[in-house]
């Protein structure tokens, strides 16, 4: 007999019902799919959705995706679309605030570790958010009009590509810190020895 966790068990059951309701709201909308409104809900609850999948199912995120390319490296291109304005406007919502309480970031291994996995964790989930939101996007302009679809783009630009290209413009610096600390700790530890 197969013995099941029922944790486990309980957490998919949650997963479930959360993709359920997601998928409820997109096909059978109790509003205007061109809507400010709409488009304000399903970019959230696609949030909190990913938010409840990536929680309980701790995804490893060990995709060489994740990893910087070589015009990722400096940051410039990223700096070039605009990441520094989303950041500074990121500090002036107070959402950086928070989010240094839930990851702050120190001089320590192991919360840059932590902190470098939440990048990966953010980029991941913004990523499938945006990519549903497109799939959104083109049934609105086929079914209606391309003119319907602004509010869609928009907070799809907003809400999931900034997203990840500030956390794809943060993690070689984060991991840059990570590497100097391993090296650090290693001379430490020979020179201990």
């Amino acid at each position: 007999m197969i013995k099941i966790n029922k944790n486990t068990y309980l957490k998919w059951i949650i997963v479930f019902i959360a993709t359920c309701g997601v998928g409820v709201f997109i096909l059978f909308p109790f509003m205007n799919m061109s809507s400010l409104s709409y488009s304000i809900i399903l970019n959230f609850l696609l949030m909190i959705w990913m938010s409840i999948g990536e929680t309980l199912l701790i995804p490893a995120f060990k995709s060489p995706y994740f990893n910087s390319h070589p015009i990722e490296e400096e940051g410039k291109i990223y700096k070039y679309l605009g990441v520094h304005y989303f950041r500074k406007l990121l500090v002036l919502s107070g959402w950086e605030k928070s989010r240094k309480k839930e990851t702050p970031i120190r001089r320590s291994l192991t919360l840059l570790k932590y902190y470098e996995y939440r990048t990966r964790a953010s980029e991941f989930g913004h990523g499938i958010i945006a990519i549903i939101i497109a799939l959104v996007t083109i049934y609105v302009g086929i079914t209606y009009s391309f003119k319907e679809t602004i509010w869609l783009i928009f907070l799809n630009i907003f809400f999931n590509l900034y997203p990840i290209m500030a956390q794809r413009y943060n993690r070689p610096r984060v991991c840059r810190v990570i590497k100097k600390l391993k090296l650090k700790q290693s001379k430490f530890t020979y020179t201990n020895w």
